[in-house]
């Protein structure tokens, strides 16, 4: 069949017609409307099931009020679809009218949406990342080099210009290589705890129709494989200008494409906003399947190895002897609460019998016997050592989950001073999104990773997010945020109670909010 690219020119052009004909978003004056000092009118929360807006840019804003100085309370996604009232609210200063949404703000109508639920946008993106899994999107980093990131589907002359070496001619010929599990095959709870061990199912995501996966497969989608008709997306999402990507630079992609005949055949990944990338400048991020404790069994204390360590037995006469036993680094030691010093040496009883660990082999976690005065008995809070480099969530006084994190590589230095370290203190969680970019400052500027899952902001430049980019927790990583392994990200996301409404993509919380409290200390 053929793919060639060039027939897509005059599609593209009637595309962006249909674009610009949905709306316009210029000023308007509306008396009836009121105004922005009047306070947040109350309007009918629209049906689940009634119209929708299609937003078709990245970052749509959600207004508390039907104004341009209302407040952000939320954002949407490129793609998604959100119920909306049948009729505009009001037309000021939005010459196509504020619609108010479910389940609260309003939008305003513009060349950011359609209300064509049909609309190609709608239709390549409006599936949106996996809400159940660790990992909401499938990622990759580029492998070698550097990467482009196309506005629009390339044709093989603007591939030639914007890329002298295509391909990776050391890679024809080879065996694929055949990749083991990642975060999304750690089998979860109806809470997002993890369950059971990593194991790859024959349906699992990523995995080709032999039963293998590779990194071919894993950037390989059910579903038409021919080019997107009619609409080549990245223009329409703003995306007007290609752009260059560095080494190990993360990348989300939601779909993929072949383009080109014969030997120019080749496949594009379409990213959330837009973007194409030649897949072949990825490898597969399949994110660690190391998570914490959660205390459904169990309770405080735990501890985490460093190195790989050995067990020990203690016998008569207090004589210690090392066991073959051996743990991984980070593994994750459950204890009966015995302690004994031998020789100099603290040992802590595990809750096998007769098994002892040197305290010095593991980042201990331990019951506390003080609690800081918002340590209410329904009160969700999350407790940061930046010291012990251990996040722990507690409700009240109860321990609910356990782990290793990594913050500013400082680790207790001032961000003040313009050090790479986490801020202390006490915090509301005060946004959420599914996914977001990070600052660059994060990876000293040495390359981008973009759709970071499962943020909690809780200042200004400082969040808790999962990464998928490193797996070095326990050791401080960062600029000014916590990072979290994808399943212990995925977890605290969904555990903080903090709603991120049907087809929203974020939510930013009012000063007053009662979110969980996140309290950084040393």
């Amino acid at each position: 069949m053929h793919r060639g690219l060039q027939s897509f020119s005059a599609l593209t052009i009637i595309s962006a017609l249909a674009i610009g004909c949905s709306a316009r978003g210029s000023a308007a004056t509306d008396t009836a409307a009121p105004a922005d000092d009047e306070g947040i009118p109350q309007v009918p929360v629209p049906g689940a099931t009634g119209p929708k807006f299609v937003a078709l840019k990245p970052g749509v804003i959600v207004r508390d009020r039907p104004s341009p100085n209302g407040k952000t309370i939320g954002i949407l996604r490129a793609g998604a679809r959100v119920s909306r009232a049948s009729e505009p609210y009001s037309k000021r200063n939005c010459a196509d009218g504020w619609y108010p949404v479910r389940p609260r703000g309003f939008v305003c109508a513009g060349d950011d949406t359609s209300i064509d639920e049909g609309h190609p946008v709608a239709r390549l993106l409006g599936e949106g990342p996996s809400m159940d899994r660790a990992l909401p999107y499938r990622y990759g980093r580029v492998k070698k080099g550097e990467s482009v990131l196309y506005a629009k589907l390339p044709t093989r002359e603007e591939q030639l210009a914007a890329e002298p070496k295509l391909g990776d001619p050391n890679d024809k010929g080879k065996e694929p290589k055949r990749l083991g599990v990642g975060a999304n095959d750690v089998p979860l709870s109806e809470t997002f705890a993890p369950a059971s061990v990593a194991v790859i199912q024959p349906d699992a995501e990523g995995v080709g129709p032999d039963g293998y996966r590779t990194t071919a497969s894993v950037f390989s989608f059910p579903g038409p494989q021919a080019p997107p008709l009619p609409l080549l997306v990245g223009a329409s999402l703003g995306a007007t200008d290609n752009r260059i990507v560095k080494t190990k630079s993360g990348v989300a992609v939601v779909a993929s494409f072949l383009a080109g005949d014969g030997a120019d055949e080749r496949r594009f990944g379409l990213t959330p906003e837009g973007r194409f990338v030649p897949i072949d400048r990825l490898g597969e991020a399949l994110g660690t399947t190391w998570h914490g404790l959660d205390f459904t069994k169990g309770n405080l204390p735990v501890a985490f190895a460093i190195r790989n360590p050995h067990t020990w037995s203690i016998g008569k006469g207090d004589h210690p002897e090392m066991l073959d036993d051996e743990f991984e680094s980070k593994d994750a030691v459950r204890l009966s609460g015995r302690f004994r010093t031998v020789d100099g040496t603290l040992f802590y009883e595990t809750a096998d019998d007769n098994r002892w660990v040197r305290h010095k082999d593991f980042v201990m976690v331990l019951p506390r016997h003080k609690f800081p005065d918002f340590a209410e008995p329904n009160q969700k809070w999350i407790d940061i050592s930046l010291a012990n480099q251990t996040l722990i969530a507690w409700e009240g006084h109860r321990p609910i989950y356990a782990t290793l994190m990594s913050s500013g590589q400082d680790r207790l230095g001032d961000p003040s001073t313009g050090a790479a370290a986490t801020l202390q203190g006490q915090f509301r969680i005060r946004s959420k999104f599914v996914t977001r970019a990070l600052d660059d400052a994060e990876l000293k500027g040495e390359y981008s990773v973009s759709e970071a899952p499962w943020v909690l902001e809780f200042a200004d430049g400082f969040s808790i997010t999962g990464s998928y980019w490193h797996s070095n927790f326990g050791e401080p990583m960062n600029f000014h945020n916590v990072t979290l392994s994808p399943i212990d990200a995925h977890w605290l996301w969904h555990w903080t109670d903090v709603e991120v409404p049907e087809g929203w993509h974020g939510v930013t919380l009012p000063d007053d909010a009662a979110s969980p409290i996140v309290y950084i200390h040393k």
